[in-house]
């Protein structure tokens, strides 16, 4: 074989084995992010039909992503010390199956809160799991990020209209057995992850969170956390203010899918912009942040409550593609998956915290909540500003 044979033949095989790498980490993130397409509109609105309160159904979604802050943000962090992501990956998922099976035999409001906040700390940590497989797919193979990462937005929109239309056409009961079944082939798709080897080189301080020392990242962490954060009223009181306004449970899937239409449109042609640099985005997302919020809650009509979706691809998919952008240029090889650790400890507590104030305020005035997650942008806005320009992979 000559030389140009060898080299076509190697050509080949890289190709080969950077699509199959994509394959697998769409497919995982899909899984995941199909689940919680189910979760996020209508677990709420199911809470409801449960008989629990504004508050209860405020804590009962703040519980979780508080308790991640600390707790699945290790568990992230500890996949780093596992032979393989993947094996981590397939326990959080079992795990996280087995507990909401459990909701079955739940008795009474306190139940149904620690036995569904508990399934969704497992689950959830499976989300910086995924983007660390996708993200060593972009040292490893040259993949674009945003593309393997458009996939789940994908699976998510099909959740919404699958919970959707489960409930319009069945009962509101009926999306428990969906939602299950959504775990239970997450944990099909996390034993499909591809080998990435020894995740992490341990670091002499043998700590699960790589805490980042560099002020770029802290202002990041801190910039993207605020815009995360800020969707906190958004998770748990948007499909039940829409339902107030009389809308149905197929236009509210419509406006949840529209918002990750947008983020999928921005996954895919992100590699057109990779110019912008972290900053940008972030700014972006910031912006986004608070010109979408301030208006939700005035937002009555159901064509305006559409245009103000188109924001999520700002608030969302703008503020994550900076965030991503910024650890791949400045992590340390093998602390990826710690410094997302560090990255969802950031945003859970905020997120968590402003649910809770949410939950307070949602009963008071509906628009409340939704103004304190424009204030929320308004402090990304100040902090992403002073970030450098340039800060890429």
């Amino acid at each position: 074989m000559d030389r140009k044979s060898l080299e076509r033949a190697n050509d080949d095989g890289k190709h080969r084995a950077r699509r199959l790498f994509g394959l697998k980490s769409a497919g995982f993130l899909a899984a995941v992010f199909f689940a919680l397409g189910v979760y996020l509109p209508f677990f709420p609105v199911w809470l409801e039909a449960q008989g629990l309160s504004d508050g209860q159904i405020g804590v009962a979604v703040a519980l979780p992503l508080l308790v991640r802050a600390v707790l699945s943000g290790t568990l992230a962090a500890a996949a780093d010390r596992l032979g393989e992501l993947r094996v981590a990956a397939a326990l959080y998922a079992g795990i996280a199956s087995l507990i909401f099976f459990a909701l079955n035999f739940a008795g009474g409001a306190a139940a149904l809160l620690l036995i569904s906040s508990a399934a969704l700390i497992f689950w959830n940590a499976l989300v910086p799991l995924g983007d660390a497989v996708a993200l060593t797919g972009v040292r490893r193979h040259g993949n674009d990020y945003g593309r393997i990462r458009l996939w789940g937005s994908v699976a998510f929109i099909v959740g919404n209209f699958a919970a959707g239309q489960i409930i319009s056409s069945v009962s509101v009961d009926a999306v428990y057995g969906l939602q299950l079944a959504a775990f239970a082939f997450g944990i099909v798709a996390a034993l499909s992850l591809p080998l990435v080897g020894r995740a992490a080189k341990l670091a002499k301080d043998g700590g699960l969170i790589a805490f980042p020392r560099d002020r770029r990242l802290v202002l990041t962490i801190a910039a993207a956390s605020l815009v995360t954060g800020s969707h906190g009223a958004y998770y748990a009181f948007g499909s039940l203010y829409w339902r107030s306004l009389g809308f149905s449970d197929l236009v509210i899937a419509a406006l949840w899918s529209l918002g990750v239409v947008i983020e999928i449109a921005l996954f895919w042609f992100a590699r057109h912009f990779v110019g912008w640099g972290a900053r940008r985005f972030l700014i972006a997302g910031a912006t986004g942040a608070m010109l979408r919020w301030s208006l939700f809650a005035f937002a009555t009509d159901v064509s305006w409550a559409f245009v103000l979706q188109v924001l999520h691809g700002l608030t969302f998919a703008a503020t994550h593609l900076g965030a991503m952008m910024a650890l791949a240029a400045v992590a340390e090889a093998g602390h990826t998956a710690r410094l997302q650790a560090a990255y969802q400890l950031s945003a859970g507590l905020v997120i968590g915290s402003g649910t809770l104030a949410a939950g307070m305020l949602y009963g008071i005035a509906p628009s409340l909540p939704f103004l304190l997650m424009a204030a929320f942008g308004a402090c990304a806005l100040a902090i992403a500003w002073r970030l450098p320009r340039g800060l890429k992979a």
